[in-house]
Parts: structure tokens; sequence; C-alpha cells
């Protein structure tokens, strides 16, 4: 039988240091002298940075009073930011695609996003999952968006939905279904009245069931995106106008907003929606120019420094 030792000097040492070195560390974590001694004495403790902020309450199952959804502010000498419920809210995103992981872990896949800090869970909803048929639908079982919607919930996560009709992903056709293609003639992302009309028909199945999970009505859905990236497709300038109207005419109520690269964010963006940057690292310059090509006043349901907020939006 093997005799060697089960761990590695190496590895003792290390555990050795962070042994020896660990209650400095922590040490420099625990609360100041001075501190303490607010504490002991009664007194008024001062004030904490302005840049710390308490969201315990803002949370799906806390936050009670839903009259003013996700929007923003500004005042003198501050940057604008996002509210919700009245109150500064910062949001910090992450994604989980429900039907790309297994139903049994969505719960395992939201308490590790809820635990990495994040308080707003964004999802893709692929219209070729959910009608693989043209006519026939299934949000059963992996497909099941209002049980993921509602689950996280139950967490503490806001969401984010990104129902496309296009949803890019990564996925075969962005998302958009196959039989779509058995007419040669329909052009996708379009006005086409082919495809708008399958659009239709999809939309009336899915909002149905999304409208009520918007928090306005007590769910966690705070935003909604409209299609994704439309701007390096741009076919049509009249499409993502008409999905717009879709949405708002199924009863979507929540802030509306596009997502697109920096080059292609002007000709992706709708009047009276909040743009978004995809960046794969923060940039400055793009940040600035987002800001020059929106038009604040126009953005439906902000204030008119709407547009200097988009670089808090995780896209």
């Amino acid at each position: 039988m093997d005799s060697s030792p089960r761990f590695s000097t190496c590895l003792s040492w290390k555990r050795i240091v962070c042994s020896f070195f660990l209650p400095f560390i922590l040490s420099g974590l625990a609360p100041s002298r001075k501190y303490k001694e607010y504490l002991i004495s009664g007194e008024v403790r001062p004030q904490l940075p302005q840049y710390r902020f308490n969201w315990s309450h803002l949370t799906p199952l806390e936050l009670k009073n839903r009259s003013m959804g996700l929007q923003t502010e500004s005042i003198a000498g501050s940057n604008p930011y996002f509210t919700l419920g009245g109150h500064k809210f910062l949001i910090f995103g992450g994604s989980i695609h429900y039907f790309r992981v297994p139903r049994a872990y969505w719960r395992d896949r939201l308490l590790k996003l809820k635990a990495c800090g994040f308080n707003t869970v964004t999802t893709y909803v692929p219209w070729n999952l959910h009608e693989p048929q043209r006519g026939k639908f299934d949000f059963s079982g992996n497909l099941d968006l209002e049980a993921f919607v509602l689950m996280a919930a139950e967490i503490g996560l806001w969401v984010i939905l990104r129902p496309g009709p296009y949803i890019c992903s990564e996925i075969d056709l962005g998302g958009l279904p196959s039989w779509l293609l058995q007419d040669p003639n329909l052009r996708l992302r379009t006005t086409d009245n082919g495809f708008v009309e399958a659009v239709n028909q999809y939309f009336d199945h899915l909002m149905a069931r999304v409208v009520p999970l918007q928090y306005h009505q007590g769910g966690p859905i705070i935003a909604v995106q409209v299609e994704n990236e439309y701007g390096s497709f741009n076919k049509d300038k009249d499409y993502m106008p008409y999905l717009q109207k879709a949405l708002l005419k199924r009863g979507i109520v929540e802030l509306l907003l596009t997502s697109d690269s920096e080059k292609e964010v002007q000709r992706g963006s709708i009047k009276g929606v909040l743009a978004t940057l995809n960046m794969n690292a923060f940039q400055e310059n793009a940040i600035k120019s987002l800001h020059k090509m929106q038009e604040p006043s126009e953005i439906t349901g902000l204030s008119s420094n709407a547009s200097q907020a988009t670089s808090s939006c995780l896209y």
C-alpha cells in the first residue's frame, strides 16, 4: 500500500502561512477602535460613505409599494442614478438562461448568483423552443418561464427579460423558429407581413404569461429588452418601433431598453426607449458617446437625465 503523505509539503506550508496571517487579515476587516467607541458610548455613529447602500428592503418579497418602477433621478452635484420604488438602486445583473439549465438545478444556480452579490438575473426567451411548430406552444417542464421567474423572486432577485423575438444567444437562427424558412420570400427581422404575423401570434401567447410577472403587478420583472442587437442587422427602420408598440399594446409597462455594440447603438436604438451598450470591458469614450446620442426627454418613464445612468446598466 502506498504510504506517501496525503498532502504535499507545499500545501502544508500554504496552510501554515494562511493560519499565521489570518488574524492580521481579519483584524483589518474588523471595525476600527474609534467606531467601537461610538458603539459603546451610545453616541450617534458617523455617517457611512455615500456610496454604500442598504438594498435589503429592495427585494421582490420585501418591496410592497409597487407604484414606482425602475427609473432614474438626479440631484445637483450628483450623477444620475437608477431608482426602484423611489429608492436609489444599482443594477447588479448576471445571466442564467432557464432553457439551458436543467430545471432541477434552477434553484441552485439562482442561489449561487444571489450569493455572489447580484440582485438581478437576466434571461433570454427562445422563440424556437417555445413554438417548435407553428401554432403549437410549449411552456412546460424546462421551458416553464413563469416558474423560473417566480423562483427568482422567491430567492430575492429581480428579473430583466429579453424576449426577442430574435435573441442571438449563440443559438440556431438566433432563436427564430426554423419553420419560418418554409416561406422563401419571408424576410426575417423586418415588418414583412409574414414575419410580423408570426411574431404577433407568438407575442400573444408569451406576453399573456409575462404581464402578471411585471413589477407593477407584484412580480420581479423590472425591465424588458426590445429585440437584441438590431443595430448590427438594421434592415428595416420600422421594425424596432413596431416591436416597441407590440409590447406596449400587450400590456408591458416596465422600462423598455435596447442593447447594441458601441458602433451600432445608434442604428439599433428606438425613440422613447433606453439604449444600452454591450461591452467586454468598460470603455469611457463609449459611454460618453452613448450619452450624446440619446434624447433623455424622450425616454419613456424616465427623468430628463436618464441617458447618463445607462453606464450602470450591466449590458
